[in-house]
Parts: C-alpha cells; structure tokens; sequence
C-alpha cells in the first residue's frame, strides 16, 4: 500500500543548519488526508526530492514488525504528480464533507453528528 504526499521540507543529513549521527535523509510531508508526517527517503532518492515533489510513502507492514515502512519510494513528476494529488485530494473532500451520522430520536428531534474518518497509521 502506497501513500501520496507533497514534500514540506527535506532533511538531509549534510546540512549545515543540521547535525546527523548518520547519512539518512527524511522529508516532511503534507499527506492526502491532510495528516502531517517525516518519514525516511530511500537512500537512492535522496539527492533528488526537494521541495514541493509529490511523492509516494510505502506504507506496506515490514515481514517482522506490524509497522508500516513509511519511507518514500518514488517521486512523481508532471502530469503523473498532478493527477495523483489532485485525485487522492478530491477523494478525500468527498469523504470529509460528505455523508454524516443522523441519529433520530422519538421526538423527531435530530442530532448530527460527523461521520468518523477511516483511520491508518500516519
């Protein structure tokens, strides 16, 4: 399972405002579903995503650990990253602003109340 996110920060390793025990690098990320997380860069990518890219985060479980990865895996670009982001975004708007509970009480009085979100680690 795979993620789209759009990179708020990157944090290299190498940086002067940034002192590393080690030669990973992570990126801030703004997520579909509006949740805000920093997760690891594949090591291959992490001269090339900056700001601003649209990326894909494995979130598949690890074979010994419940855990999803959570690392980013590809950077998309161009129509590919626009339409991903624009589809997930939509989606989720549909989801956040659409149907709610109604419960009816025997006066006929309603109460509304909003309709839970799916969760997932993230």
């Amino acid at each position: 399972m795979f993620h789209p996110g759009r990179v708020l920060e990157v944090f290299p390793s190498r940086h002067k405002e940034i002192n590393s025990g080690d030669a990973s690098t992570q990126a801030m990320l703004d997520m579909w579903d509006e949740n805000l997380i920093t997760v690891a860069v594949d090591a291959k990518l992490a001269a090339t995503i900056k700001k601003d890219d649209v990326v894909l985060v494995d979130y598949t479980p690890m074979a010994d650990k419940p855990a999803p990865r959570l690392i980013v895996t590809k950077i998309l670009k161009g129509v590919i990253a626009k339409n991903a982001w624009s589809t997930y975004k939509s989606h989720h708007k549909s989801k956040k602003g659409g149907a709610k509970n109604v419960m009816q009480l025997p006066q006929g009085i309603r109460i509304e109340q909003p309709a839970q979100a799916q969760a997932y680690v993230g």
